[in-house]
């Protein structure tokens, strides 16, 4: 899952621009051995992420990951 925030300035003409958005996916894997191998490869996706690519403002990613209860 993932519930991202951004971050928006708006103009004196009602217009408007994201000026920062963060992710934060949380993911769940069956081992603790696992977290860090999925944190390494959520960084690896935002480095090659199309979209925070192409955008002209900063996308981080603070990915939360932890085994099942």
């Amino acid at each position: 899952t993932d519930h991202a925030t951004g971050s928006m300035e708006t103009s004196d003409d009602g217009s408007g621009r994201f000026t920062e958005v963060v992710l934060h996916p949380a993911v769940v894997v069956s081992d603790a051995s696992m977290i860090a191998k999925a944190n390494e490869l959520h960084h690896k996706a935002h480095e090659l992420c199309f979209i925070a690519n192409s955008v002209n403002f900063p996308v981080r990613c603070e990915p939360v990951c932890r085994t099942a209860l």
